[in-house]
């Protein structure tokens, strides 16, 4: 006699990992949010150098692509199913903090990922296109995207966009 599982438990059977960088915080609330959404935890990409003494420099890398140095962190997605990459936007690109942490990661082959962008203005859909490209170059499938805007961050009006993309995340 075969067992019926349900989508429900399936969901919960799979793994996910939040992971994020943030500056402002506005990112950070976010991945907890959506973290308690999923039933994981969400854990921080946090640089070597405070970026805040160095936010110019940091700008410029962001804008040509560039990596800068991250404390140590999960990097070995072996045990995970679907990983989630929630950063904000800096000159209209990655964040070199996240560049760094996407570009170390291993044991991705046939892993799904989402993206989650935090933007103040614009230039959120060139963010999650360097992301797809870093992860699916190393094996990973995309399910999903979201991007944000930080005054509705700051407003808390973000519940019902991230209850949609929790549902997508648990699909994918």
């Amino acid at each position: 006699m075969g067992s019926f599982i349900s989508q429900k438990e399936e969901w919960n059977s799979m793994k996910v990992l939040v992971v994020f960088f943030t500056w402002k915080g506005h990112t950070e609330r976010l991945a907890h949010a959506l973290a308690r959404k999923l039933g994981t935890e969400a854990i921080r990409i946090e640089p070597v150098v405070d970026p805040g003494k160095h936010i110019g420099r940091m700008g410029l890398k962001a804008l040509l692509g560039g990596k800068a140095e991250i404390k140590p962190i999960k990097r070995d997605m072996s045990d995970i199913d679907h990983l989630v990459i929630a950063t904000p936007v800096w000159s209209g690109n990655l964040p070199p903090y996240t560049r760094q942490y996407l570009s170390d990661l291993s044991g991705c082959a046939g892993k799904n990922f989402s993206v989650l962008a935090e933007m103040g203005g614009s230039g959120a859909a060139r963010v999650i296109q360097k992301a797809r490209e870093i992860l699916e170059a190393e094996g990973m499938e995309f399910v999903a995207s979201i991007v944000t805007v930080e005054k509705d961050v700051e407003e808390g009006r973000f519940d019902t966009i991230l209850d949609e993309f929790a549902e997508k995340v648990q699909a994918g």
